[in-house]
């Protein structure tokens, strides 16, 4: 399990610090908007973003923390905005990721909707915080 856990941790930090050091370049504005929108941000919230090919994919917000946001990331993509979506329809493609709150909102992510989060959706940000405990 450990082995598993340090893969992820290999494969999600890069994804995060990549998302901090697009951040940084952004201008004053863009994080002036980011920063304001923060507030905005819903735990259970399932959110829309857009691909380089102009298909959709959808995250969904488990924990906000002080400076980021915990989401599981779904492979599912859609070649225009889905209407009413349920992510238990979907496929998992990570199960969690902490993931710096402007790295995240520099996409412009769309809010769809708010479920509850499950117990069991939290499998994998209970597993961080063990990591990061030690």
């Amino acid at each position: 399990m450990k082995t598993f856990v340090a893969l992820i941790f290999l494969i999600i930090i890069p994804f995060v610090f990549g998302s901090c050091d697009e951040n940084r370049d952004a201008t004053q504005d863009e994080k002036r908007v980011s920063t304001e929108q923060s507030s905005d941000l819903k735990v259970g919230g399932l959110y829309l973003f857009q691909n380089e090919d102009k298909t959709y994919y959808i995250t969904k917000i488990l924990v906000i923390d002080n400076f980021s946001v915990h989401v599981r990331t779904y492979s599912d993509n859609f070649k225009t905005k889905p209407n009413d979506i349920n992510s238990e329809n979907l496929k998992i493609l990570i199960g969690h990721a902490p993931i710096d709150k402007n790295g995240f909102l520099i996409d412009k992510p769309e809010l769809l909707k708010v479920e509850k989060v499950k117990e069991s959706e939290l499998e994998g940000y209970k597993m961080y915080l063990e990591e990061i405990s030690k």
